[in-house]
């Protein structure tokens, strides 16, 4: 990988750093609204049910833009991210300010939505639904969903290949489901949106499913060894997110690639690896 190609990897790498240190940042504060996605966080089931929710929601993104409803599309996107946002500041300010801000941003979204916008709204709001799914989950659940979600990542970039149409579709119309790393200073998503010669482009869910584990990991089991208050399985977890997104890299940059098994296959060994140095068992 040649120097121009090493910095926009290092800033996507950044990002998804930024996510989860953020969504650790913000777990106290969330755990203690009590606002949960599942009634019973052990349940198996809660990654089937995900899974379910995953797949209704593609299809319904896939009909719309296939239709030609791109503003459907864009409407609907901005409406959940207004809402992740406002759930998560509102956690921390009065609802009015929260509000506010909330509004603001999905304004500046809609109206200025450049490379930078996109990524600290991104930013913002992967940590805030990693957090919302983590502490709704104990980890058993959290493993079976990243491995459910990291072949299903692989079958609909390489086989079905609707996961890189839907990719493309959300860059096209400016939604806000991706981060956008420029490949030079002079790149401006405004204007050149989907070229891919000019940017790298990287999921919400491939920053925040590994996150979901990292979070679980530091709330759900037996209290152990910790660094700087954080659970050694959380922090294998994260490591093993940053090994995988390293192996990621090493792919041809020129085709779309399926993050998540690199991603979420490095988040659990890198769990387990906690647990195994930690003593603790985590199912």
């Amino acid at each position: 990988m040649g120097r121009r190609a090493e910095r926009p990897m290092l800033w996507m790498l950044l990002v998804i750093i930024s996510v989860q240190v953020l969504s650790l940042g913000m777990m106290p504060a969330l755990s203690a609204s009590e606002v949960r996605v599942f009634e019973d966080p052990s349940a198996t089931s809660n990654a089937i049910l995900y899974i379910v929710l995953v797949l209704i929601f593609t299809g319904f993104l896939l009909l719309a833009t296939r239709l030609g409803w791109g503003w459907l599309v864009s409407g609907t996107v901005q409406l959940c991210l207004f809402l992740s946002v406002f759930y998560v500041l509102g956690v921390y300010l009065p609802w009015v300010l929260a509000f506010s801000i909330s509004l603001a941003l999905m304004l500046a979204m809609v109206y200025y939505p450049e490379w930078y916008v996109v990524d600290l709204l991104g930013i913002l709001v992967s940590a805030g639904v990693s957090v919302l799914f983590g502490l709704s989950m104990e980890t058993l659940p959290v493993v079976v969903l990243l491995a459910i979600l990291a072949v299903y990542d692989a079958i609909s970039v390489y086989k079905t290949k609707h996961m890189v149409t839907l990719a493309e579709s959300v860059i096209n119309i400016r939604a806000p489901l991706l981060f956008v790393i420029p490949k030079s200073r002079s790149y401006s998503f405004r204007g050149r949106g989907a070229d891919r010669r000019e940017a790298y482009f990287l999921g919400l869910g491939d920053a925040i499913m590994p996150s979901v584990l990292v979070v679980s990991a530091n709330w759900s089991l037996p209290a152990g060894h910790e660094i700087f208050g954080v659970a050694l399985p959380a922090i294998g977890a994260m490591l093993g997110t940053y090994m995988g997104f390293m192996f990621l890299a090493t792919t041809s940059g020129e085709k779309p690639q399926a993050g998540l098994p690199f991603l979420n296959g490095g988040a659990v060994i890198g769990f387990l690896a906690g647990c195994m140095l930690s003593g603790v068992r985590p199912f």
